[in-house]
């Protein structure tokens, strides 16, 4: 990770400094949620995944400087708003925007973010990108809206197809823009940004396969586990926890679920069922392939550090 990280190390300062002018404000209010925001900005592979595919497709140029302002400013924005919807206390081992302030004001910081995102490519005639980022925005929209729509609807005839359809839209196609971004901003061929888009998007998928399975993780990790069954989110493991379960098995997770998800007794039974049932290897599997895929993707760009650097972080991600 540190030599992928060498090699964009100049274009992620720029991206900080850049990000720091376009949200410098007379409120003290902005400013503030600013800095609560952005000091930890966390792992930042969005926006290096512009970076790379930019490099990986002839060089890395000023609009892709702003490609990545794009994707950092949108990436924060659905954050916030997903934090008031979970109703999260903390992100990054800080308190959420919600927690420390409200979600009024976390809603509107989001928005805030939101325009300040897209009316950047407007001021340099980035058309092309403003394109790019309008169609993801109203893409992760669906897949949150789908999702909610989805949660506790206790049933066994939840499909896996229902729900790779919804971390599509909500996760995987924010990867996918990333890297499109970055191969429109280096000039790349139709050929290469949609070689780059499909790489992105399956590692999008295998990305919240991976999250979805930590969820029912027995392993020690830096953020809260059980939260989807809790919030009555049918990922994965569980579904197909429930689809291999006989039917008597069946309805007592549904009803666990259902009526004890406030009981910390019955998340853990929840929790030790799916761990012991086969959606955990399952989950991984699909994992693996989707990560597969990604990589198989990168074999069609011309070899460089960037291309090589793009399929580490690929294997590092996941």
């Amino acid at each position: 990770m540190k030599t992928i990280q060498t090699l964009v190390a100049a274009e992620m300062e720029a991206l900080a400094a850049q990000v720091s002018a376009l949200l410098q404000s007379d409120s003290r209010l902005l400013q503030e949620i600013s800095q609560h925001i952005f000091q930890t900005p966390g792992k930042q592979v969005r926006p290096m995944f512009v970076f790379l595919a930019a490099g990986a497709c002839g060089g890395i140029t000023p609009k892709a400087l702003r490609g990545a302002v794009l994707v950092t400013l949108l990436h924060q924005a659905s954050l916030l708003h997903d934090d008031v919807v979970d109703e999260a206390t903390h992100r990054r081992s800080k308190p959420t925007v919600n927690a420390a302030w409200s979600n009024k004001i976390a809603v509107l910081f989001g928005d805030y973010l939101l325009a300040k995102a897209l009316h950047l490519p407007t001021q340099h005639q980035d058309h092309d990108l403003l394109a790019l980022i309008v169609e993801t925005s109203q893409v992760m929209s669906e897949g949150e809206l789908r999702q909610l729509a989805h949660a506790r609807q206790y049933t066994t005839t939840e499909t896996e197809e229902v729900y790779l359809g919804i971390i599509y839209k909500k996760t995987a196609h924010l990867f996918g823009t990333c890297l499109a971004i970055g191969a429109t901003a280096a000039d790349a061929s139709d050929t290469q940004v949609d070689t780059l888009r499909q790489a992105g998007e399956q590692l999008g998928m295998a990305f919240q396969l991976k999250d979805d399975w930590f969820d029912y993780s027995s392993e020690k990790l830096d953020k809260p586990i059980g939260m989807d069954p809790r919030a009555g989110y049918l990922t994965l493991p569980l579904i197909h926890a429930l689809q291999q379960a006989p039917t008597q098995k069946q309805q007592e997770l549904l009803q666990t679920i259902k009526h004890h998800s406030n009981d910390p007794k019955k998340q853990q039974e929840v929790l030790t069922l799916v761990r012991q049932s086969p959606g955990m290897d399952y989950t991984r599997q699909k994992m693996c392939q989707y990560q597969q895929k990604a990589l198989d993707a990168l074999v069609h760009l011309v070899a460089s550090p960037y291309q090589q650097a793009l399929t580490a972080l690929i294997q590092h991600i996941i």
